[in-house]
């Protein structure tokens, strides 16, 4: 066990070791900080909600910020919870499959950060279906949900895995965009949990193209197609 753990650590700062160098290559560019950066000033607490195939690239993008990132209780959760406490991030494991006392779990976790991020789609997939369990704790302790995603030119992708992660290589014209906090309503029934929770994913899969499309421009483009603004 102790091996196994030396091991997840090593692989964890060889990556993340790795994945600095490569930031510092990228040409980068992040659009609607100013909501995050808000967020942060009045002290609202909040969960930053992005694709499970796009959160390498926002780690680094993202350093400097303090947030909690919740992964699961597995040897892959454990490489990303190393990875993220490379980048000054705090991490926690939580099982994969939720129990009746999810929520509560979840509220013990999140009561010791005002930032948390999630990869709304994970651990398992389905890919790009947004689970309900971040639309059930934001309604139920009041976090707001801030929806962001990253576009890359110039990177690999993992066909063979269930999210089809993305890595930016180096030199990549790397793009973040940032969406508006969303305030989800307090005391939703579970109809109503899946209505947010597919309409949060309409909102990912939208800052996901507009996030393509600025890096394909060098993240200089002013106007944007008419369906990138109807977020």
């Amino acid at each position: 066990m102790v091996e196994r753990k030396l091991m997840i650590a090593f692989e964890g700062w060889i990556l993340s070791r790795a994945l600095r160098l490569q930031r510092l290559t990228w040409r980068a560019h992040i659009e609607g900080r100013e909501h995050l950066q808000h967020l942060y000033a009045t002290g609202e607490a909040f969960l930053l909600c992005f694709w499970h195939g796009k959160y390498v690239p926002i780690f680094p993008l993202l350093e400097g910020y303090e947030a909690l990132v919740i992964s699961s209780l597995s040897k892959r959760g454990r490489l990303i919870a190393e990875i993220c406490e490379s980048f000054g991030y705090r991490s926690t494991l939580i099982p994969d499959q939720p129990t009746h006392d999810s929520l509560r779990l979840m509220e013990g976790i999140l009561s010791r950060a005002r930032a948390g991020a999630f990869a709304v789609d994970g651990p398992l997939g389905p890919r790009h279906r947004v689970k309900s369990g971040v639309i059930r704790i934001a309604s139920t302790f009041g976090f707001r949900l801030l929806p962001a995603s990253v576009g890359s030119r110039g990177k690999i992708v993992f066909d063979k895995r269930w999210d089809r992660l993305e890595i930016p290589l180096p030199f990549a014209r790397v793009c973040l965009v940032i969406g508006e906090p969303i305030t989800v309503s307090p005391g939703l029934r579970s109809k109503e949990v899946r209505e947010w929770a597919d309409n949060l994913g309409k909102i990912i899969e939208r800052l996901d193209r507009k996030a393509e499309y600025v890096a394909s421009r060098n993240g200089d483009q002013k106007e944007y197609p008419e369906d990138f603004n109807r977020l």
